[in-house]
């Protein structure tokens, strides 16, 4: 194998994404129990391959869904040593589990792909020959590395000890696997928390590599479309956002990562959202069209700013200049009307929502009831929205400008969905909704808005997990009691006793 280490070597970064969530890898790496602690035999194997290869550092390392960990690690700075994890912001094993393959790094800060990560930055990554480490049924669940702070040529004989060494140490990890089966920790929950979306209970199918007849393949793509190798943009277990350049212009490119009917709807809403845009500009900024092949992959201009939250939490502590920015870009957008049969077709049927929310245990009785028979009373006017106006999905651009993100959820809504979804994420702050509230009772919109507030309570709901606490987790389930207390309030003084 060790001919194969001076091919050269194909990083690409969605693959790579897609080959890290795959469901059956993570459950093999859960099973080594090696998530919390080192360990002193693969402490030892970093030191075999430190003294080998002579290099400063070297490492044994498993790549989970959005961290690598080092059970065996040496010659680390001291931080990273006790830390022993990193962010997959500064990981090149990320690129060798994606292509299961050796990858062989010269110097990382002139590669076209790693020179942005930030491994050279923080750890001083610079010459890089790693090797894949798999499970016992052939999963790649980490890496074998060897580092150095210097430019460096990596000979064969060097390579063929550092792969020696790696059949050793998954060797290794077969046997830990096999003594800790019944002890499995759990696999972090992957429900698919589309943004907006109901829950859906088809399986999640993962993505696979080209050629395998799965999900993801860069046959077909634009032949112009060049991906820069930095980390995504953004990732769910089920979506993930890679930048790129489309015959040298900054594209976001979207890939759908699973095969699940609320992950396929989802995107393809997007792309419809996407190209009625591109027909008939909406009043906002948002990415431009460029390409899709209407089922996995869109492609979208990338617009140059900072989300107002970077992290894909729905629960985020916004000034108020930014909620009357947020509020004023929002009422721009529900002013745009798609074309053609989009407006029936983008319907959201809100009887069948209270409904399947009620079912779903994230709606009372009298929840339901009261929802119900005040959608009855509100005037069926629809116009645009977001569907999911959360921190996460706003750009702050340098213009002063706010640009959007993700039209997953886009449709024609009742009056002020985009409003109930922004209060619920400024919960925490009153004087943003008081704001909010003046804007409603100003615009005469309280019984839509109500309606809205509610169903905005229970998807929250739906995708709220108390099994794993966390500071975040209780910061959203505090937003969750006062929007549900806020809307039953609302609910109750429109409808009576």
């Amino acid at each position: 194998m060790t001919d194969q280490w001076f091919l050269p070597p194909t990083i690409d970064p969605v693959r790579s994404a897609a080959m890290i969530r795959d469901r059956a890898r993570l459950r093999a790496v859960a099973a080594t129990g090696l998530s919390d602690a080192p360990h002193r035999r693969f402490d030892t194997i970093a030191e075999q391959v430190r003294a080998k290869l002579h290099t400063p550092v070297a490492l044994v390392v498993l790549i989970e869904v959005d961290r690598q960990i080092f059970p065996g690690a040496a010659g680390l700075p001291e931080l990273w040593q006790h830390s022993r994890q990193t962010a997959l912001t500064h990981s090149f094993c990320q690129y060798v589990v994606g292509t299961n393959d050796h990858l062989v790094v010269r110097d990382a800060r002139r590669h076209p792909l790693l020179h942005t990560n930030d491994a050279i930055r923080d750890l001083g990554v610079v010459a890089y020959a790693g090797t894949p480490l798999t499970s016992r049924d052939g999963q790649v669940v980490g890496v074998l590395c060897a580092i150095d702070n210097q430019p460096r040529e990596w000979t064969s004989e060097e390579l063929a000890d550092l792969d020696a060494l790696a059949t050793d140490c998954s060797a290794a990890l077969h046997a830990l696997s096999h003594a800790t089966a019944t002890h499995r920790p759990p696999l972090p929950d992957e429900r698919s928390d589309l943004p907006g979306g109901d829950s859906d209970t088809g399986q999640d199918v993962p993505a696979r590599a080209p050629g395998s007849g799965g999900l993801w393949s860069t046959a077909g793509l634009p032949s112009g479309l060049v991906f820069d190798g930095r980390p995504p943009l953004r990732t769910t277990a089920t979506f993930l956002v890679s930048s790129a350049r489309l015959h040298g212009e900054p594209v976001a490119v979207g890939v759908r990562l699973v095969d699940t009917s609320a992950a396929r709807r989802s995107l393809h809403r997007h792309i419809d959202v996407a190209r009625a845009f591109d027909r008939h500009r909406p009043p906002v900024v948002v990415g431009a069209y460029r390409w899709s092949d209407d089922d996995r992959v869109l492609i979208l201009t990338r617009a140059i700013g900072d989300p107002l939250r970077a992290g894909p939490d729905t629960v985020s502590d916004l000034g108020i200049e930014q909620v009357r920015r947020i509020i004023h870009t929002a009422a721009l957008l529900s002013t745009w009307r798609p074309p053609g049969d989009a407006v029936q077709r983008w319907h959201v049927d809100y009887e069948r929502s209270i409904t399947a929310h009620h079912h779903a245990g994230h709606l009372t009785d009298d929840d339901a009831r009261r929802t119900l028979a005040l959608l009855r009373r509100c005037d069926d006017v629809r116009t645009f929205a977001h569907g999911n106006l959360v921190p996460h999905n706003i750009l702050q651009l340098p213009s002063g400008r706010l640009g959007l993100l993700d039209f997953g959820a886009g449709g024609m809504y009742l009056t002020g969905l985009d409003l109930a979804t922004l209060y619920l994420t400024t919960a925490h702050d009153p004087e943003a909704r008081r704001e909010l509230r003046d804007r409603v009772t100003d615009t005469d919109i309280l019984e839509p808005f109500t309606v809205n507030l509610m169903l905005a309570t229970a998807r929250m709901a739906s995708h709220h997990h108390p099994t794993a606490p966390s500071p975040v987790l209780a910061h959203r389930r505090n937003a969750l009691i006062r929007g549900r207390r806020a809307a039953r309030h609302l609910l109750t003084t429109l409808t009576g006793a």
